[in-house]
């Protein structure tokens, strides 16, 4: 098969196969095989040495012995033979990686005695990160990972330089995005520069966000009941003793959170947002624009005297339970209201000019800025939060607002909706009331809204179905740089 024609551009758009880091094997586990290699040897080298050359037991050092035989040569060899197997080895699962970019797709392949090869489509990858281990750090490597649309369908390239990694990011994005560059003529500005920073978490406010988190809570009011019980029971300091296990697993899950936001940034480009994380290990994400299915803003009622939000979002090609991190969970972990209504454009494009709307939301109640609000007989359901309880429709998205000790804002790009549901139960029937459900792609946020007029839910079920067909068929979000008429070709 002829190779594909080159495209314009980085040193990796020739159309040739590359090859990865050349520590890409050792990075891939071979350091875990050489640190059990190490350990075997330590505690056993004397019956190795013993068994490869014969040696009597005489309870004397290995070393020793093999000097007094005068086998230091010949067991020197050996060494080198066995370290120039591995070296080998390791040489020949290193060709046998690489991996090769076109102008519709990336395609990795891997393996010596079982090939296999993974091909990543441009207008399917949902977002990019180079994350950076803390060895992989050391011999400057990165590792790129290609968040694809699919089941277990994302593409790894394991390992490559850092400059390496940072361009061919950057020529993935550019042809993702629709943007061609015209044939000998060189790119005046990197289109995917960083830009303004809207969302960094400072330490303070990664160790408050934590200290008021409702999991502290609990184990708190826990302490507070266990501790004084068995006290009373006669326990004394055994009571200590037995919040041990509990106490280390509180300091290692709030330890982790609070390392996890320590350095948390978001910056924008005019490629969408670069997410960045990490202490020891790092890793940077790039979220191309219109990836975006379902956003979930919310304040827990401990974060609300200091103004924070968080930010969850669903994307295609993360699967829950197996890459549901808190990357993946909180785009932003904690976050100030101006960071939000600064982030969220970058979220939603259609949002850009929806900061009243969003202000309304968040924090309003009742008929303001055209929200719908819940009817009044709702609160025989839900006497409190009823007030809150309310959507608005824009030309798209869909924003649904709920909640009282726990205040969230859903917002669901039209574009992004998969169905709708209509539902209603014995007791929404009996006050006329029903719930609506944006059906988009499996994450951590379930875009739901109850408590609305049976025939007012009746109608946005209906305004739904209409507007996500004609956003459908209208969006170009996978060629996000491109002309109308270049992304519907």
């Amino acid at each position: 098969m002829a190779p594909p024609a080159p495209v314009a551009g980085g040193q990796y758009l020739d159309g040739a196969w590359h090859h990865l880091h050349p520590a890409t094997p050792l990075l891939r586990g071979g350091i875990g095989l050489v640190a059990v290699l190490v350990w075997i040897g330590s505690n056993l080298r004397e019956r190795i040495l013993g068994f490869v050359f014969r040696l009597p037991d005489t309870g004397g050092d290995p070393i020793d012995e093999l000097q007094r035989h005068h086998l230091i040569g010949i067991a020197a060899l050996v060494v080198a033979g066995v370290l120039l197997v591995g070296v080998g080895l390791f040489w020949v699962a290193w060709r046998a990686s690489d991996f090769r970019i076109d102008r519709d797709s990336v395609t990795v392949r891997r393996g010596v005695l079982l090939r296999t090869t993974r091909t990543a489509k441009l207008d399917r990858i949902q977002g990019i990160t180079i994350s950076r281990p803390f060895f992989a750090r050391l011999v400057g490597a990165a590792r790129m990972e290609m968040d694809v649309a699919g089941h277990d369908a994302n593409v790894r390239l394991e390992y490559l330089s850092n400059g390496a990694a940072e361009e061919l990011r950057h020529d993935v994005l550019r042809l993702a995005s629709g943007r061609r560059q015209a044939e000998g003529v060189p790119e005046v500005a990197d289109a995917t520069a960083d830009g303004p920073t809207v969302l960094a978490i400072t330490p303070g406010r990664a160790v408050g966000s934590v200290v008021l988190s409702e999991t502290t809570v609990i184990f708190v009011l826990i302490a507070a009941v266990i501790i004084p019980g068995m006290s009373a029971l006669g326990a004394g300091p055994a009571a200590v003793v037995a919040l041990g296990p509990m106490l280390i697993a509180a300091f290692t899950v709030a330890g982790r959170r609070i390392g996890r936001n320590l350095r948390f940034r978001v910056v924008a480009t005019d490629d969408g947002v670069r997410i960045g994380a990490g202490i020891l290990s790092t890793s940077n994400e790039a979220v191309p624009p219109g990836r975006i299915h379902a956003v979930r803003i919310e304040q827990p009622l401990l974060w609300r005297a200091s103004g924070w939000w968080r930010v969850s979002v669903n994307r295609a090609g993360r699967i829950a339970g197996r890459r549901n991190n808190e990357l993946e969970r909180s785009i932003a972990p904690v976050a100030t209201y101006a960071e939000v209504l600064a982030l969220l454009p970058h979220l939603v494009p259609a949002l850009s000019s929806g900061g009243a709307a969003v202000e309304a939301g968040l924090i309003g109640t009742g008929r303001v800025e055209d929200f719908t609000p819940a009817p009044r007989r709702a609160r025989l359901l839900r006497p409190i939060a009823w007030r809150r309880t309310g959507f608005l429709v824009t030309h798209d998205a869909v924003l649904l607002r709920g909640g009282f000790l726990r205040r969230h804002l859903t917002i669901v790009p039209i574009a992004r909706i998969q169905s709708v549901a209509l539902r209603q139960g014995p007791a929404e029937r009996f006050i006329d009331i029903a719930r609506i459900e944006p059906h988009v792609v499996t994450g951590v946020v379930h875009p739901r809204l109850g408590l609305i007029d049976r025939a007012t839910a009746e109608a946005l079920f209906t305004d739904l179905a209409v507007l996500g067909r004609s956003a459908r068929s209208a969006d170009v979000s996978h060629r996000w740089a491109a002309t109308p008429e270049e992304a519907q070709a």
